[in-house]
């Protein structure tokens, strides 16, 4: 895992914010703020005041004084969406001048499964563009939180650009068997790292081909569902090796690069101009005819003749919610061996595309008592 993330270029004008919520969010942005993470505000919100006193998050977030008077939504989903629709006021206020936004939660619960649907509900009324990173419980735990899970995962994909869902019994796979699970739950941080480093990395404009985030959010917004990361490589085939490190992620299934639409990927070392051209013939094998690469180049020498790989895949959708048979108390349609994908279908509503949405998104539903966002608060 990389313990260690450097946001080098303070100039960089786009606001990324992390929202960890309940008590798995947290831990994240209390895990993160250990890192250098100079060009990122952490925020935590929670429904349990006493663990929300330990969240090392720059801001926190008191959820739902009223509904459970500090002392958590006792694994209750609709508990954790009145906590959240009650300091509204509060998460818009955190939110409302992002560009980016990372929203993390344990899925099973009551505050982190309830309330980030509505965090990801005003930041889509915001048109703020929008990454959710979610666990979802183990196969032995209870049933009621692998429904409850299933249940708030669904609902939650309509309101979110792109949507990864990591399953906890994958980290049990890579954990060493004497790991903390503390340490071991950890582990799925680094997915959001890495998304965090790579979109960072393409921004710098420290390089003699750039791109902005206008277009990055453009096509990340047009195209659908996106992927980040990076990925480092040296030796003969330093290039492709990067390529792939940033394309595997091993709590990940394989990265569905070909149904990309669009491509950036922001190549950083000591570089020959054979190896940018390889690069992008590379990719241009993975891809279709129609998908569009856009190379950005920084020309620096890394250690150990390294190459660095920051790539940003556009128009791949969400990652398959990821359940065994015992989850399936909804209609699916399975769509490759071992995966199951949400089907949309009428009987299914809270599987609704967002453009069904769009009038609801003007005033969210938990905004209907005579509020709107148009107001400053």
């Amino acid at each position: 895992m990389n313990n260690h993330l450097q946001l080098k270029d303070k100039s960089i004008s786009t606001k990324i914010k992390v929202l960890g919520l309940g008590g798995s969010g947290c831990n994240t942005v209390s895990r993160l703020s250990s890192l250098d993470l100079e060009c990122v505000e952490l925020i935590g919100a929670n429904t349990d005041f006493h663990s929300l006193s330990t969240c090392k998050a720059g801001k926190v977030i008191r959820l739902g004084i009223n509904t459970t008077n500090g002392q958590g939504a006792g694994g209750d989903l609709s508990t954790g969406k009145t906590a959240a629709e009650e300091n509204y006021k509060d998460l818009i206020g955190c939110i409302q001048d992002s560009d980016l936004l990372f929203l993390t939660a344990g899925m099973g619960g009551g505050t982190g499964s309830g309330a980030i649907e509505i965090a990801a509900r005003i930041a889509a009324s915001l048109n703020i563009l929008t990454i959710s990173i979610v666990t979802l419980p183990f196969s032995f735990e209870a049933e009621k939180r692998k429904s409850i899970a299933y249940e708030a995962t669904i609902n939650l994909q309509p309101f979110t650009n792109t949507l990864i869902t990591i399953p906890n019994d994958r980290i049990v796979g890579l954990a060493a068997p004497n790991m903390p699970i503390k340490t071991a739950l950890g582990m799925a941080d680094d997915i959001l790292i890495k998304g965090i480093q790579g979109i960072s990395e393409i921004l710098s404009n420290h390089g003699l081909m750039n791109i902005d985030f206008s277009h990055i959010s453009k096509l990340m917004k047009n195209e659908g569902g996106a992927y980040i990361s990076i990925g480092y490589g040296q030796g003969n085939e330093r290039v492709v090796s990067a390529i792939q490190n940033a394309l595997i992620h091993p709590l990940l299934e394989k990265t569905p690069i070909h149904q990309a639409r669009g491509i950036i990927i922001k190549l950083t070392g000591d570089l020959k101009i054979n190896e940018i051209d390889f690069a992008i013939t590379y990719l241009k094998e993975k891809v279709g005819e129609d998908t569009e690469i856009l190379p950005v180049v920084e020309q620096r020498e890394l250690s150990n003749g390294q190459v660095m790989v920051s790539i940003l895949l556009t128009g791949i959708g969400a990652t398959p919610i990821i359940y065994q048979d015992v989850y399936q108390h909804k209609p699916v349609e399975f769509v490759e061996e071992n995966f199951i994908s949400v089907k949309n279908e009428e009987n299914l509503e809270s599987s609704k595309s967002l453009k069904d949405y769009e009038n609801e998104l003007e005033v969210p539903a938990f905004l209907r008592k005579g509020y709107n966002l148009d107001k400053q608060y």
